[in-house]
């Protein structure tokens, strides 16, 4: 970060470091720490030299991932990531988030609730998968109308279904995703969105301090805001795409969104109470994933959670580079091993674990979705959190 005018002694700004001017932005090149891209600055000169005024950096594998983002495009960014399994609503990644946020202002006030939205978003997941397999239409009508052209896993039989009945009905789960995949998940709602307001309403509580890396168009965000989560936070949404975080910004013109750097992030040590990650570190270039990490974690007084789609165990990450991006296979052991380092207490969740051991018959469509919780571990006394 950049306080105030940037100076070198002549000797090593020579030997190291290059200036250029890129459009609106000034790009600096150093042999020593990479290449940056310095946003928004204003650049005076003077018989001293070249100051930059601006506190802003952006690093190599930022531009990149931003130059990537961008490429798509603001409406198609904006749809991205609620559609299929990947819809908040019922995401199973998404509705633990959503869970570790509300146990965290209420502990185990809300277990009942919790246990019926992983129910749902089990329901969902499975019947989406069957989608993207071939087989939606018997397991629609068998459990529509009973035919014996499929058996029905155990979760999906009428014992189970009554279990959570009072909470929702998947009859009506699976005739809402058979409209939505022939015409799209924009307008999905969940009938936990009025659930947990009820849940919310009247209860005292301190805000806590919640910063999300990688928002992207708000697309976890939306659903807080729908079941009212949102306003049990002080929240900060970071993104690198300025498509995503204009996106954003449209849509909650109250909230706090900011175009800045997961590798370099704009803020002081132990800033937020809560850092909340989805499907970011597997996108980072060897070279970046620790730095990544590491600042995830400087900025997190109390929690960090960190959502993976391609974590695996595997003894090494698997780095794969795909055109200007990268689609890699981080290992589990190595990911706690490095968060263990910086002074947390780590968790490692299984997603098809979670819901295959409370779900008899439910097979998870990915066998590497996990959630790291890690905490801050602390000497003095218990910070006081949750209901007042």
């Amino acid at each position: 970060m950049f306080h105030g005018a940037v100076r070198e002694k002549k000797k090593r700004w020579s030997e190291t470091t290059a200036i250029f001017l890129s459009g609106p932005e000034v790009v600096i090149e150093n042999r020593l720490n990479g290449r940056y891209a310095l946003t928004g600055l204003r650049v005076r000169t003077s018989g001293f030299g070249l100051h930059l005024v601006r506190q802003k950096m952006i690093t190599e594998e930022g531009m990149r991932l931003s130059q990537h983002w961008d490429r798509i495009g603001p409406r198609e960014l904006d749809r991205y990531l609620i559609q299929d399994v990947e819809h908040p609503a019922y995401n199973p990644q998404s509705v633990l988030i959503r869970a570790f946020i509300i146990d965290r202002m209420f502990p185990r006030e809300a277990m009942q609730i919790i246990e019926a939205e992983l129910y749902y978003s089990a329901c969902a997941s499975f019947a989406l998968c069957a989608n993207r397999e071939g087989w939606f239409a018997p397991l629609y009508h068998t459990l529509m109308h009973g035919s014996a052209g499929y058996e029905l896993p155990p979760f999906l039989r009428k014992k189970y279904r009554d279990r959570f009945s009072s909470y929702f009905d998947v009859s009506d789960l699976f005739d809402q995703l058979a409209i939505c995949l022939a015409v799209g998940f924009d307008n999905f709602s969940s009938p936990f969105e009025e659930i947990w307001r009820n849940f919310l309403k009247g209860r005292q509580f301190r805000r806590c301090h919640l910063v999300e890396l990688g928002c992207g168009s708000a697309n976890d965000y939306r659903m807080w805001s729908a079941c009212g989560v949102s306003s049990l936070l002080e929240y900060t949404g970071i993104d690198v795409s300025k498509a995503n975080i204009g996106n954003a910004q449209r849509r909650f013109h109250d909230e706090t969104f900011l175009v800045d750097d997961i590798c370099s992030i704009d803020a002081g040590n132990q800033s937020f109470d809560v850092t909340v990650v989805f499907d970011v570190y597997e996108h980072l270039s060897p070279s970046s994933l620790s730095t990544a990490l590491n600042e995830s974690l400087r900025i997190t007084r109390d929690e960090c959670w960190m959502s993976f789609f391609n974590a695996a165990d595997i003894p090494q990450h698997t780095f794969r580079e795909v055109d200007d991006y990268h689609w890699n296979v981080l290992s589990i052991s190595m990911l706690e091993e490095e968060v263990r380092a910086t002074g947390f207490d780590v968790e490692i969740y299984s997603v098809p674990e979670i819901l295959e051991t409370r779900f008899d018959g439910y097979r998870h469509y990915n066998r590497e979705a996990h959630i790291l919780a890690a905490t801050r571990k602390r000497t003095n006394a218990k910070q006081k959190r949750g209901e007042v």
